[in-house]
């Protein structure tokens, strides 16, 4: 009888003390739940920015079927996205055993799959004899133009530049006296001699500014002339022209 009246005491007791004792674990739950629902901002501000550019490149395809408002990034383009991973190769000096993997693992239908993967240089010189060969006559080579010593390549505009284009003699050599005088006979050439130095130097750096602004045209490296012999070419008597 004692026991019983001792077990129903000691219950008691206990049921005072909790009772009087702060109630410690949902406190401690709570602060988890808090923690739990207060996101970090930058995750929020990462979110409302995806779904701004989501929505945005959906309605550049909505209005002009592209997905960036009809801009042309070089980077959207499969043959520079490829010259851009290969110069950043060789900036990189990336090794060769590591070339040699990535070349597995790339299709062999890439332009990075091209023989050039393991011998690309950037800036790339060329010599006159070597510039000839990219005129669009090998459909395996790229299309290069050349422009008072720089060489761009041209083979986004292949319909311009290439075997059956109105430009194609532009293709494969450096003519940036043509580039001045629009004459296409006599002036295929990088000699300018004879052309107003100021007026030439202005012409030819308004040409070098729309192929360096170019999205389909890109800086590829310098040809190195032979020394100019003989009399400058004769004056062109043809009307300035617009190229492309």
């Amino acid at each position: 009888m004692s026991s019983t009246r001792y077990r129903k005491a000691n219950s008691a007791s206990q049921a005072s003390r909790s009772s009087s004792q702060p109630d410690t674990a949902p406190v401690g739950s709570h602060r988890n739940e808090q923690e739990v629902e207060e996101e970090h901002p930058f995750l929020s501000i990462l979110r409302t920015v995806i779904l701004i550019l989501v929505l945005n490149f959906l309605l550049s395809y909505y209005i002009t079927s592209t997905f960036f408002w009809n801009y042309d990034f070089r980077l959207l383009r499969r043959r520079y996205a490829a010259f851009a991973f290969l110069k950043f190769l060789h900036y990189a000096k990336v090794p060769a055993i590591t070339k040699s993997v990535l070349v597995h693992v790339l299709p062999e239908s890439s332009p990075i799959f091209a023989s050039t993967f393991f011998t690309f240089t950037f800036p790339r010189i060329f010599s006159d004899d070597t510039l000839a060969l990219y005129n669009g006559s090998d459909p395996t080579l790229p299309i290069y133009v050349g422009l008072n010593g720089s060489v761009y390549d041209v083979t986004e505009n292949a319909m311009t530049y290439g075997p059956a284009g109105p430009y194609n003699h532009f293709a494969g050599r450096d003519a940036a006296r043509a580039f001045i005088t629009g004459c296409f006979t006599t002036d295929l050439t990088h000699d300018l001699r004879g052309l107003d130095p100021v007026g030439s130097q202005a012409d030819i750096a308004r040409w070098k500014s729309f192929f360096d602004k170019n999205a389909r045209y890109w800086y590829v490296g310098d040809v190195i002339h032979k020394p100019i012999t003989g009399p400058p070419p004769s004056e062109c008597q043809m009307p300035k022209w617009h190229g492309r």
